[in-house]
């Protein structure tokens, strides 16, 4: 059995300092996956991840997990540090952007296009293509979860090889989430649920401003759902609790936290889901599983999401702007037909994402890699 180490900023929860539980996060969720992947392989994988405190060493479910503090403004020395120490084949499994001296002959994964915020300035974003061209350059390929990312490489990059860059989109368990009878749900007001962490890049502030416009409107006729991990102590972290405590019309939204099993009670207890992502995004976890649970959703056309959402078909597609998304949430709210048609169409779609697809394309570009 070899060892197949996978160099990430992020699987445990080094956030909120507990190490003996994976961070309630996509990118988190996927190492997993791909750890379970790389055991049905014969191999065994292991763990490097950022530390946002003190170095740390544990274990997970059977899968050793090494934590590096690091200093905030060099990545790419963090990387290198964990590189240094790592066994066997390694796989970079996030950070593609940053100017990192990979391993030669190494895999990489991108997990999204995370440049396209307008908080980045120009200079920045100019980097990332010389960042991108040093990965194509040093590793024996990329793993894309979305088409984005590869029409990227082709438009700014350079790479001989088509081949090079293999794109395999997210997936969920289609057997495990899936649609709730409608005699279950009951007499009820409808639900409107935010399924993702709680942060700037997911969407959290128009969400916001979102739930004050329909509970202006709805009042005693609508519940919002906060189901997401929060960050305590961070500002956004710090500013959702404020204005959640504060808020006139608390008795209607609620906030609580999910692992990756019990999620599946959220979706189950919705009406409408929403991915109001505002940048950073790949092909969501969270509208995956919303549309496996056949709900209507309403996302914005940030990155991956332009790959899984198609307008008025499987959902409704807007631009990342609080007006574009509550007016679309109040389309879903008025139609129950739409509702139906839409969610109906949505778990058709997540068929076509099935994890044990994502299990299977992901064991071909690992037989390769480990010959």
């Amino acid at each position: 059995m070899g060892t197949v180490s996978l160099l990430t900023h992020s699987f445990l929860d080094g956030y909120n300092r507990d190490y003996g539980r994976i961070f309630g996060g996509g990118l988190e969720r996927y190492i997993a996956d791909l750890c379970e992947v790389i055991r049905e392989l014969g191999e065994q994988p292991e763990v490097h991840q950022l530390s946002y405190f003190e170095p740390f060493e544990t274990q997970w479910n059977g899968i050793s997990v090494f934590g590096y503090p690091y200093d905030f403004n060099d990545v790419p020395e963090a990387f290198a540090k964990m590189a240094e120490r790592a066994s066997g084949r390694l796989i970079y499994a996030s950070c593609i952007w940053h100017p990192i001296r990979y391993r030669e002959g190494s895999l990489g994964i991108c997990h999204g296009i995370n440049w396209d915020s307008s908080l980045y300035p120009l200079k920045v974003k100019a980097g990332v293509a010389g960042a991108i061209q040093n990965a194509l350059d040093q590793l024996s390929g990329i793993v894309s979860v979305d088409s984005h990312f590869q029409t990227y490489c082709r438009s700014a990059c350079r790479f001989e090889r088509p081949n090079q860059i293999t794109v395999i989109p997210n997936s969920v368990d289609t057997a495990a989430f899936v649609p709730k009878p409608i005699t279950d749900r009951g007499p009820r007001p409808l639900r409107v649920l935010y399924p993702r962490r709680l942060s700037i890049e997911r969407g959290i502030v128009p969400m916001m401003r979102v739930t004050d416009l329909l509970l202006d409107r709805y009042s005693e006729n609508i519940e919002i759902e906060f189901a997401g991990e929060l960050v305590r102590g961070s500002s956004i972290g710090d500013s959702f609790e404020v204005w959640l405590d504060a808020h006139p019309g608390r008795k209607s939204i609620s906030h609580r936290t999910y692992d990756f099993e019990t999620i599946r009670e959220a979706y189950g207890n919705a009406d409408i889901a929403v991915i109001p992502t505002v940048f950073s995004e790949g092909t969501s976890y969270a509208c995956l599983e919303a549309m496996s649970c056949g709900l209507p959703i309403v996302a914005t056309n940030v990155g991956g999401l332009n790959d899984l959402i198609i307008d008025g078909h499987n959902g409704l597609l807007v631009p990342p702007a609080t007006n574009a998304i509550y007016q679309a949430i109040e389309s879903l709210i008025g139609d129950e037909a739409l509702r139906e048609r839409l969610g109906n169409n949505a778990r058709r779609t997540a068929l076509a994402f099935d994890k044990q697809l994502w299990k299977a394309r992901w064991k071909r570009v690992l037989a390769d890699y480990l010959g």
